[in-house]
């Protein structure tokens, strides 16, 4: 994949045409179907999406993939707009009925304590004819309290409701194979990122691009499943070194960015260091513990602030990145100054 693709989505495919973009698009799948068989892997959506991923890149056809990528951010877009509009509309009844609920408590308050006073003057006057108006005020308030427990239940049920939207706009964002935040989240994030830095000219972020070295050789050598495991297993330790410092995103393959927020260059290396010293002594582990694998990964990172372009400061954490890979790799490489 080419890195300078990080800061957008190239997808204008009209110099291309289309008779050649439909034989790539054919020699992709022919070998990602080649690829399933040979591993005995079940033709899953999920596993046709991964394998095709990985075969168009190894045929260099990152075009094709590409392509495949605009149409899933277009869809995922749709749903998220519908999931947060519907969860909007759900929001604002239950603020409604919430306001009512409090209102019909305050008003059966006040009717408990006229009754109070009525039952206080139906002792001292010992009137039956007033006790049976009474004895109907007490039955309508009843009938008012139980009004009141079914509108909890409603107010309930649509609390419940909007978690479930909430989880599935949560959905839209995640990895599915590494649990992480996904490259819509990146690009979600890169946004408001931007906002914050221009509404705040003293705060500063670094931008952190990571990459598996050798990772190809894995698949080559032991299958994507045991790929894939070690790319959760990579997730899991990014995500647990900056559970409280930084957001982790897969942006594809075996290559992960890192928003770190308030924090300058020198302290991101540091940490990087650590990390890349905690890899090197880590067993990765797939098959049910059949294969152990040992390898490391390379780090480049490129500090901003509001008079930065976020496009420019990605672009040089690409470049630390790549002089990272060419340097010999396991190495975390940072612009000077």
């Amino acid at each position: 994949m080419n890195r300078s693709q990080l800061a957008y989505n190239i997808n204008d495919h009209r110099d291309k045409k289309w008779k050649d973009t439909l034989r790539d698009i054919c020699e992709v799948a022919r070998l990602c179907l080649h690829n399933l068989v040979g591993s005995n892997t079940p033709p899953l959506p999920r596993c046709y999406e991964q394998e095709f991923e990985q075969a168009a890149l190894h045929l260099g056809k990152e075009d094709v993939l590409d392509m495949a990528r605009v149409d899933s951010d277009r869809q995922a877009y749709t749903m998220k707009t519908a999931i947060l509009k519907a969860s909007e509309r759900i929001g604002e009844a239950k603020v409604i009925l919430q306001d009512f609920d409090q209102e019909a408590r305050k008003e059966l308050g006040r009717m408990e304590h006229h009754l109070e006073i009525l039952n206080n003057h139906l002792k001292a006057m010992h009137n039956k004819s007033f006790k049976a108006v009474v004895d109907s005020a007490v039955s309508f308030r009843d009938r008012g309290e139980g009004f009141v427990e079914e509108l909890s239940d409603v107010i309930e049920e649509i609390g419940r409701q909007q978690g479930m939207l909430q989880e599935l706009v949560q959905k839209v964002h995640e990895d599915p194979l590494t649990g992480v935040l996904n490259r819509r989240a990146w690009e979600r994030d890169l946004q408001q990122l931007s906002r914050d830095i221009h509404q705040n000219e003293n705060r500063v972020y670094t931008i952190v691009i990571a990459d598996l070295d050798n990772f190809k050789d894995i698949n080559d050598c032991h299958g994507h499943p045991v790929g894939d495991a070690v790319l959760r297993q990579f997730a899991a330790l990014l995500k647990d070194h900056f559970t409280n410092s930084g957001a982790v995103y897969r942006y594809g393959g075996d290559e992960f960015t890192i928003i770190l927020r308030d924090a300058d260059a020198h302290f991101v290396k540091k940490q990087l260091e650590k990390l890349r010293k905690r890899l090197t002594n880590a067993i990765f582990v797939a098959l049910s513990g059949r294969v152990k694998i040992r390898l490391t990964a390379s780090f480049g990172l490129a500090q901003g602030d509001n008079t930065k372009n976020i496009k420019q400061v990605i672009s040089q954490a690409d470049e630390m990145l790549y002089l990272a890979k060419k340097e010999g790799r396991d190495c975390v490489k940072a612009l000077k100054g």
